[in-house]
C-alpha cells in the first residue's frame, strides 16, 4: 500500500513511543540532540502515575518519552526487565477500531486495553502477540489527531523534521508483517518485512523479541546527531 490515505483501507503512524526510567536526563538528550522545543504532556497519562514528553517532529509525526512517576507498576517493572530504557508503544491510526477489533479475535490476538480516548476508540494490542504495543487510534479522518488543539508545532530550529521508519527485531519477520496487516486490513506489503503506514514505515527484523528499536529520522540540519540513549538506536537519513 502507498501512503495515500485515501483509499477504503489505511493506517497511518502517529507517535513513536519510548519508554525510559531517566525521563528528565533523557528529554534534555534528545531536545539538545535534535534541536527540539518544549514538549508538551499527553494528558490522559498523568491519570496512570506516567510522566510524559511528546515532541512533534513534523506535522504528523511525534516522538514520545514517556515514564513511570515511582518504581511500582507495570511499566516500571516492564523497564526494569528490559534494562530501563526500550522503545514501548507505536500508535497508529486507523478508520475501523472495531474492524481492528474482530480481526484480533480471529487471529487469536489479545486486546489488552479496549477504551476511549477524547471519545474516540482506542485499542491496545498485546506485545506478545504482535511484538510491541501496537496502539490502534480509530480516527475516521485522515487529517486528524487528538493533539490538534494542543499541538504546538515543530520547532523551527529543530534538525530532524521526520519520523521514516522504525526496525522492530522479531522473532519472525515475514509472520509478523503478515499478521499485521490482517490485522489492518492493509493487502500487500510496501517491501519485504515492511508496513507502510501512511508515508512512515514500520520494518521487521530478525533477532527478537527485543525493545531495542532503531529509529530512522530524516536529518534536516546537520547539526543532528545520536543522544546515545542506550537501549534505542536512532539513525539519519
Amino acid at each position: 500500500m502507498s501512503g495515500d490515505v485515501t483509499s477504503p483501507s489505511w493506517a497511518k503512524l502517529r507517535q513513536v513511543v519510548i519508554g525510559t526510567m531517566h525521563h528528565d536526563d533523557d528529554v534534555a538528550a534528545v531536545r539538545a540532540s535534535f534541536g527540539l522545543g518544549s514538549a508538551f504532556a499527553d494528558p490522559e497519562l498523568h491519570t496512570l502515575s506516567l510522566t510524559d514528553a511528546t515532541f512533534p517532529l513534523s506535522s504528523e509525526r511525534y516522538l514520545e518519552f514517556v515514564g513511570p512517576t515511582g518504581d511500582a507498576g507495570p511499566v516500571a517493572s516492564w523497564l526494569a526487565k528490559v534494562g530501563g530504557r526500550g522503545g514501548f508503544v507505536l500508535s497508529v491510526q486507523h478508520p475501523d477500531a472495531a474492524g481492528v477489533r474482530q480481526r484480533c479475535i480471529a487471529n487469536g490476538v489479545r486486546v489488552a486495553i479496549d477504551t476511549e480516548a477524547f471519545g474516540k476508540p482506542v485499542l491496545q494490542l498485546h506485545p506478545k502477540d504482535v511484538g510491541l504495543v501496537l496502539e490502534i487510534d480509530g480516527i475516521a479522518e485522515p487529517s486528524v489527531w487528538f493533539w490538534d488543539d494542543i499541538n504546538p508545532g515543530v520547532e523551527p530550529s529543530a534538525s530532524v523534521d521526520e519520523i521514516v521508519g522504525v526496525e522492530v527485531p522479531v522473532a519472525d519477520p515475514a509472520a509478523m508483517t503478515a499478521l499485521w496487516l490482517e490485522l489492518l486490513d492493509l493487502g500487500e506489503a510496501s517491501a519485504p518485512n515492511e508496513i507502510d503506514l501512511g508515508g512512515a514505515w514500520v520494518r521487521f527484523t530478525p533477532g527478537g523479541p527485543s525493545t531495542n528499536w532503531t529509529v530512522v529520522l530524516h536529518r534536516s540540519k546537520a547539526a543532528a546527531t545520536d543522544p546515545g540513549l542506550a537501549g534505542i538506536t536512532f539513525q539519519f537519513v
